[in-house]
């Protein structure tokens, strides 16, 4: 057999390739324990809890109510789930120079005043003041837009199933074009009457049906004069024999169209975003208008059509 001699230059050239792949291997075992050396070894910095305030005014709203809460910094973990602020004064006042004083409910651990007392009105700007002993006064301002009736009912159909139907809701609203960009959140939900056996008595539940085409939040820039147009689905029980008794009844429909502002807009965007159980989600810096403190004040309007 005839033996073939591996010339010097390549064995040199093998050499070194082998120790250029060990030196990358132990560069890289290195930076990998330097990653996790950092990641297990952060040191926040101090952070002193700030006010966190949440207020959604409206026209079809039977008073303004704001609630505030204390936030939970990274670096003082607290088992208490909510630090509500009792020990407050909360004013709000409109474009017109009208102002009222919220009262503290202790039952409800919230800032109210009656829209008897002071009016929430459409196209109309309004401002908020907190002041909290020993911080900073908070500053926020909300606008509450005009309502856009013009729901339409497209299509409703019924798919029945072996053990429920399926109810395919199909609607439409048409943008109306102004000085300011509008924002909408549009939704239906049906009612549904649910027999409480404990207490022999018929209680009413609203059951929110799944958007299947359509998008929660809209803005009409670039879509001004537009017609939006929905889907939602649900379904209907239709077992006789099942756990829960008489089968479920095709009850009314409610379609539900917000018109909001920007704060409230940004700040429920931020939230569909924001997936608090999913280790893999990508960070989402949830908005604030808030001067001073953390949260949103914002204003909606709303407008229902009723499918019977």
């Amino acid at each position: 057999m005839q033996s073939h001699k591996i010339p010097a230059f390549y064995r040199m050239l093998k050499i070194k390739v082998s120790i250029k792949k060990w030196i990358a291997i132990l560069a890289g075992l290195i930076v990998l324990s330097a990653c996790v050396e950092l990641v297990t070894d952060i040191d926040f910095p101090d952070q002193d809890p700030k006010v966190v305030v949440h207020s959604f005014i409206s026209p079809a709203d039977s008073a303004a109510m704001v609630l505030l809460t204390w936030s939970k910094p990274i670096s003082k973990p607290d088992n208490e789930r909510v630090k509500f602020i009792e020990e407050a004064e909360v004013h709000i006042n409109d474009q017109d120079g009208n102002a009222a004083q919220l009262r503290y409910d202790p039952e409800r651990k919230l800032y109210t005043v009656s829209t008897s007392e002071f009016q929430i009105r459409a196209d109309q700007q309004y401002e908020l003041r907190v002041d909290v002993p020993g911080q900073p006064p908070i500053h926020a301002s909300a606008y509450v837009p005009l309502a856009n009736n013009s729901l339409a009912l497209e299509k409703l159909d019924t798919f029945p199933g072996e053990w429920s139907d399926r109810i395919v809701l199909e609607y439409s609203f048409t943008d109306e074009p102004g000085e300011r960009e509008n924002f909408y959140a549009p939704g239906a939900y049906r009612q549904v009457e649910v027999y409480d056996w404990e207490n022999d008595t018929t209680k009413l539940h609203l059951i929110w049906m799944y958007a299947i085409y359509g998008d929660s939040y809209i803005s009409n820039l670039g879509k001004e004069g537009n017609t939006f147009l929905m889907r939602a689905e649900t379904y209907i029980f239709n077992d006789p024999y099942g756990t829960g008794g008489d089968p479920d009844e095709n009850n009314q429909i409610s379609i539900l169209l917000m018109t909001t502002d920007e704060h409230y807009f940004k700040y429920h965007r931020a939230l569909q975003n924001y997936y608090e159980d999913d280790f893999f989600s990508e960070p989402v810096h949830i908005y604030s208008n808030i001067d001073g403190g953390l949260g949103v004040f914002a204003g909606y309007n709303r407008s229902v059509l009723v499918i019977e």
